[in-house]
């Protein structure tokens, strides 16, 4: 009985060292390395919260403080290129540029990291940088109405599988 006593008290003991193992590794990861993650998926915001953000139609006003701005709407601008300052606003995650004579996306675009909403529609645009595959977050993406070949259309679907493609 006393050995049979000792081998659940060992065994006991083992079950508590491999949770405390366990929970040990988990707290290192998350303070270590995940911490990164989570917080990267803390700044991206639901579709519902973004909508509520103020949205911005002046490139000059967002640029007074580009960390404020989540919505940039300057489609009907009369913009003949991408205006290239756009990529220092760190967490904008919509932007519509619809509406342009915009004909070239500069591959500069990948670093707009939070984008999840792109409308480009109706401008003179023929293809999209290789770089757009950077934008891991980009969920919706519209580019009706521009100087598509149907070869560039397959492959931004290909190159884009996670994102609803409006053509």
């Amino acid at each position: 009985m006393n050995t049979l006593t000792n081998v659940g008290r060992t065994r006991q003991m083992y079950c508590q060292q491999s949770i405390s193992v366990v929970v040990c590794l988990f707290v290192c990861f998350v303070c270590v390395g995940g911490s990164s993650v989570f917080a990267q998926d803390a700044s991206l915001l639901d579709s519902v919260a973004l909508m509520q953000k103020k949205e911005f139609t002046s490139l000059e006003e967002a640029l007074k403080n580009p960390s404020a701005v989540y919505r940039l709407d300057l489609s009907y601008s009369g913009l003949a290129e991408f205006p290239r300052e756009i990529v220092q606003l760190p967490n904008l995650q919509s932007l519509n540029l619809s509406n342009n004579g915009i004909i070239e996306i500069p591959v500069e675009l990948a670093k707009l990291t939070k984008l999840q909403r792109l409308n480009l529609a109706t401008n003179g645009i023929k293809r999209l940088p290789a770089e757009i595959t950077a934008l891991k977050n980009l969920k919706w993406i519209d580019i009706t109405q521009n100087q598509f070949l149907s070869s560039e259309l397959t492959k931004i679907k290909t190159v884009l599988p996670q994102v609803a493609v409006h053509d």
